[in-house]
């Protein structure tokens, strides 16, 4: 594997996701994710299939599925299928909802719904059984295929899913912003967790997901941007997520997205709850600018030691052959 595993990610588009993977592959990305909002895209499980089918060496992945919108057996289901058909290349994604929830008018899973699916999961991918209301549940044909195990890439930003996804990941991804001193608070919370549940932190690979575009123009890149920004910064403020633990300026973006946050603009730049982002917190955040610019914010954070750390962003024309010239090779040689 490389030193460092660079990502992105693929809008779930039909008659769109094959090609997108394969653009991702040819650009030197190894890994590419889709959503799983059933509302805003397609099926990212249908899309990944035949992504498998247009790459050969990129890493496919949910970003993320859900507790609620897909049983544990399917899910495992559907990825196992994934990792049969891609020759062992599928990583899980996994979230607690937002848009996927937002848009079938329920709230994220709780945390004790959501330690309950990734066990279940987990158990059901290791071919093992799970008790389905008295019923001795397994998957009973992923055994005939001799391929390594699925990697669960649980995606967190506050302490509770940190120490969570460090409990029982393989792969634990910060949705925390670019900020490395923001970023360096959610390793140390998540070593520290690791660690209390026994598990050596050496053995999990840790990234980051942060928002960025190539544009020469700042100004402007930052606000083409805006949307994604505030969707991700809207995953520490969900009504039951504690802010304490946040710098002042996001726990005061954080308390008015919690009451303004509408997801029916989710991910708009132009939404009402996007104009609550500042300029500052817009540069804290994400990360924009020249080709040069971006280089130099992303770098101090290959310097944190990340196994991964995911673009938002870096695939839109006309940002990606910035990013692929650029941008990738230049994090690729500080990484090694």
């Amino acid at each position: 594997m490389p030193p460092i595993e660079i990502g992105t990610v693929a809008f779930p588009q039909p008659g769109r996701g094959a090609a997108a993977a394969a653009e991702a592959e040819a650009d030197g990305y190894d890994v590419v994710r889709f959503p799983d909002t059933q509302n805003l895209g397609g099926d990212p499980f249908v899309q990944l299939a035949l992504a498998a089918r247009s790459t050969s060496t990129i890493l496919l992945g949910t970003s993320a599925t859900n507790p609620i919108t897909r049983h544990a057996a399917v899910t495992a289901n559907a990825i196992l299928s994934i990792q049969v058909e891609s020759g062992g290349r599928a990583i899980l994604g996994l979230g607690r909802g937002d848009s996927s929830m937002g848009h079938i008018g329920r709230k994220p899973a709780p945390m004790a719904t959501y330690r309950r699916y990734v066990e279940q999961v987990r158990t059901y991918l290791a071919g093992g059984e799970v008790d389905q209301r008295g019923f001795p549940s397994r998957n009973r044909w992923h055994d005939q295929f001799d391929l390594p195990a699925v990697p669960l890439d649980m995606v967190c930003s506050g302490p509770r899913s940190i120490a969570l996804a460090a409990t029982l990941a393989g792969r634990v991804s910060l949705t925390v912003g670019a900020d490395p001193e923001r970023i360096h608070w959610g390793l140390e919370t998540a070593h520290a967790a690791a660690e209390a549940a026994g598990r050596d932190p050496s053995t999990i690979k840790f990234g980051v997901s942060v928002n960025t575009t190539v544009d020469s123009d700042k100004q402007a890149g930052l606000e083409a941007i805006r949307g994604t920004i505030a969707a991700f910064a809207h995953f520490s403020a969900m009504d039951d997520a504690p802010l304490e633990h946040q710098p002042e300026r996001q726990q005061r973006v954080s308390r008015q997205l919690r009451e303004a946050y509408d997801t029916r603009s989710h991910g708009q730049p132009d939404a009402g709850h996007a104009q609550i982002l500042d300029e500052d917190f817009l540069d804290w955040f994400g990360v924009a600018g020249t080709a040069n610019e971006v280089i130099a914010r992303l770098e101090p954070l290959v310097d944190l030691g990340l196994d991964h750390l995911y673009l938002i962003g870096s695939t839109r024309p006309p940002a990606r052959e910035a990013y692929a010239t650029e941008v990738l090779p230049a994090l690729r040689r500080r990484a090694g």
